[in-house]
């Protein structure tokens, strides 16, 4: 069936900013740096790069000439094969084709050396934009902050002083002489995220774990903040399911939406939140465990619900264009105002789908391809006119939708990844579960072990070690992932033998990522200790006394 393009818009920043496909987290994390550089606005374009500038080669000799190196030209082969595998990111790696994309995002300026073609984020570097500015002003700014260590704000080069890993140095000399992209007057993200309470727990997270600047390796704390921009927004797309489904469903927004209580920084931050989610996790190694079969079951319900979600777009898309071009009826085009047009009995509303309808069989009757008998059980089901018109875009375009969110929502989770939530095997015997990896275990537990106070308006975070139990209830809490139950009733003594175990999972992947060590069989004793071990509050006392 043919369509026109506003039949079947998807991607629209009111509602959901990524187009979906398969995305790479660093080459999302360079885009993101660039609206960093460009205070959230689209860079004014410039002249492309030369197409040496996509081999390595071309860079090597850049290195070479640069002043203050040595050793790369003695060591050419060398030094190459170290940029390819630590300081650039390169795509049909090992093949004739193999190109350039970008610089690795291990610094603020690792933008200027991008290939754009090459280094393509698909609008989720504006999502995140978009979650960070509206979840928290004072956590962007500490972000910026952070990423831009090491460049003097006057000559745009290296300070000197600043302590950096050499592949960050590298970085910094390897974009020296290049000018600063100039922001246009486009914004990249000019609306806020349908779900704010998703983006206030991604702030306080990067907050977080940006009280480790002085004592994380820098490589790592890249790692740790790609690692939560992806989950959050895998875990954005997912509540967005459930949130707009639930709108559209109710034919208004839901009222808690409207003053979101949802923030990171309480114990339970999604307290009060009416589109909670929980995944039941697995951290065992047999996929055919009793564990293993319900975080599959888990998983599979979740990737269900993206066929749920495209619906749901194409239905809010519409509504959109609907409240844009009949100003007159007093509805703005606002994501929280227009499902109050499926309550609203409007006749023109129904003629104008009428219409679109009568269009869309007269385009495809007259065509050499006729309509398929499910389109036409679709047009004669007797539905409402703006029932069937939805019903047939997303039979038409539901498929095609559903396998790219499939596909970004694997890389956003990092599936199969020491930092993913997901696993999968080969076979069909071993489908999708849900299982933390150790890197994201890492991650959790960095973030979980910090508390903090306020002085002068402030947050001065400190690291306390935590119970084991009291950890997994945290995980649950924040991120939604159980472990250490299954949800809803029927649950049989085998079911819960199997999630003691499951526990018993979690504490030895903690004790192999060397944060935990039971050297008791006490309860008090199963402690989570910090590997690194911060107290900003000591920080502001000795400048208080200072000043004093």
């Amino acid at each position: 069936m043919k369509l026109k393009p506003e039949h079947q818009e998807f991607r629209n920043p009111k509602v959901f900013y990524p187009d979906p496909k398969s995305v790479d987290l660093d080459r999302v994390l360079v885009n993101f740096f660039l609206l960093l550089r460009c205070d959230g606005y689209r860079p004014a374009s410039r002249a492309r790069p030369k197409k040496a500038a996509e081999t390595m080669d071309h860079h090597v000799d850049a290195l070479i000439a640069l002043g203050g190196v040595s050793g790369f030209e003695q060591h050419r082969d060398v030094a190459k094969a170290w940029l390819e595998s630590d300081v650039f990111d390169l795509v049909n790696r090992g093949s004739p084709r193999e190109a350039v994309a970008s610089l690795r995002p291990l610094h603020l300026d690792a933008h200027k050396i991008r290939i754009a073609k090459h280094c393509r984020d698909y609008n989720v570097a504006d999502a995140l934009y978009a979650m960070m500015e509206s979840g928290g002003p004072q956590a962007i700014r500490d972000l910026r902050d952070y990423l831009a260590v090491g460049r003097d704000a006057g000559t745009k080069k290296y300070d000197g002083q600043s302590k950096l890993d050499l592949e960050t140095l590298t970085v910094l000399k390897l974009v020296e002489g290049i000018d600063d992209m100039l922001a246009s007057g486009e914004k990249a993200a000019p609306e806020p995220p349908t779900c704010v309470g998703q983006s206030r727990v991604l702030c306080d997270d990067v907050q977080r774990l940006l009280a480790y600047r002085d004592v994380v390796p820098r490589p790592v704390m890249i790692d740790y903040l790609k690692t939560v921009f992806g989950l959050h927004v895998a875990l954005y797309t997912l509540r967005l399911s459930r949130q707009l489904a639930g709108w559209i469903e109710a034919r208004q927004s839901h009222p808690t939406c409207r003053s979101c209580p949802v923030n990171g920084t309480k114990d339970e931050p999604f307290a009060g939140c009416p589109y909670q989610q929980t995944f039941t996790v697995d951290m065992g190694g047999d996929y055919k465990a009793r564990t293993a079969q319900v975080a599959q079951e888990s998983a599979a319900g979740e990737y269900a619900r993206l066929a749920s979600l495209t619906k749901s777009l194409f239905t809010m898309n519409q509504l959109l264009r609907y409240a844009k071009e009949e100003k007159a009826l007093g509805i703005p085009a606002d994501p929280f105002e227009v499902p109050a047009l499926l309550a609203k009995e409007l006749p023109q509303f129904d003629a104008d789908f009428k219409a679109k309808l009568k269009q869309i069989r007269s385009d495809n009757e007259s065509d050499d391809e006729q309509l398929s008998p499910e389109e036409r059980a679709i047009l004669d089901a007797g539905l409402s006119a703006f029932d069937t018109f939805v019903e047939l875009v997303t039979h038409v375009r539901q498929a095609h939708h559903v396998k790219y969110l499939r596909e970004m929502l694997d890389k956003l989770f990092q599936k199969n990844g020491d930092a993913g939530a997901l696993v999968q095997g080969r076979s069909a015997a071993n489908p999708r579960r849900w299982k933390l990896g150790g890197r994201l275990l890492e991650v959790f537990v960095q973030i979980a072990v910090l508390d903090w106070t306020e002085e002068q308006g402030k947050k001065r975070f400190y690291t306390e070690p935590m119970l084991v139990d009291d950890f997994v209830r945290w995980i649950e809490r924040r991120y939604g992932f159980s472990v250490a139950s299954q949800r809803g009733a029927g649950a049989t003594m085998d079911d819960h033998h199997a999630f003691r175990e499951n526990v018993r999972g979690i504490k030895d992947r903690l004790r192999e990522i060397g944060f935990y060590d039971d050297v008791s069989d006490a309860y008090n004793a199963q402690m989570i200790r910090p590997r690194y071990h911060v107290d900003e509050r000591v920080a502001a006392g000795e400048m208080a006394g200072a000043s004093a």
